[in-house]
């Protein structure tokens, strides 16, 4: 099995493919009948269920350490927002969905939480994972015509900050990494460039409401020119 090598031609083709079918497959369908949007939604929440599974099963049941397969990380609670704003269409889980989900699953697409790449399944999952994640945003974007605001941004950061906390103390009882608040993630990623444990949690958190803020500034530059 081949290292994950972040330049080679299989990565960045897979890469392309995820960002093709994140787009243009909501576009696709924004002009289809209820039945069929309807449908797509149900498809998106079922693979993301089925992914979550094979989580848990790759992860906790096959090692032997069931806690290691819990849906705690990031993309989890971005999964689990995606699915329930589909359900109930409460748009705060769009807005957690989408400050976090863009910026995790799409982090984790470009550089993927596994030493070796495709045609790896723990590669492919992850990938089709983090896509089900962002094709669920840009659903709501495109179909539903969802968007975020600036006060959008500390609501985010606000639920993000409570889940970090949870987590962090879940960690701690359960001997865990989620989030990597414990321990950087392996392979090549933006941490790589941060402080060392556990001074990288500050450096994420940083980086977190630098990005939150720069996703939504293309907004801003269009509301104000609007105004």
């Amino acid at each position: 099995m081949k290292e994950l090598v972040l330049l080679s031609t299989s990565h960045i083709v897979i890469v392309s493919l995820c960002i093709l079918s994140i787009i243009y497959i909501p576009k696709y369908f924004s002009n289809k009948s209820s039945r069929q949007k309807d449908l797509l939604m149900k498809t998106i929440i079922l693979i993301l269920l089925i992914n979550q599974g094979m989580d848990f099963y790759r992860e906790g049941l096959i090692s032997g350490q069931w806690q290691e397969g819990l849906p705690l990380h990031l993309c989890d609670f971005s999964t689990i927002a995606i699915i329930l704003y589909f359900i109930t269409q409460n748009r705060n889980f769009f807005v957690f969905a989408f400050f976090f989900g863009i910026a995790g699953g799409g982090m984790s697409i470009l550089t993927p939480d596994t030493v070796y790449g495709f045609p790896y399944i723990g590669y492919i999952q992850s990938q089709i994972g983090h896509t089900m994640i962002l094709m669920g945003v840009t659903y709501a974007m495109i179909i539903d015509k969802q968007r975020p605001y600036l006060k959008d941004v500390i609501k985010a950061l606000f639920y993000a900050s409570i889940l970090l906390i949870f987590t962090y103390f879940m960690n701690y009882m359960l001997g865990t990494n989620y989030w990597f608040l414990a321990e950087k993630p392996v392979g090549d990623n933006i941490t790589s460039f941060m402080r060392p444990e556990p001074f990288h949690i500050i450096d994420l958190y940083i980086a977190a409401v630098l990005i939150c803020y720069a996703m939504y500034l293309p907004y801003y530059l269009r509301d104000l020119k609007q105004n």
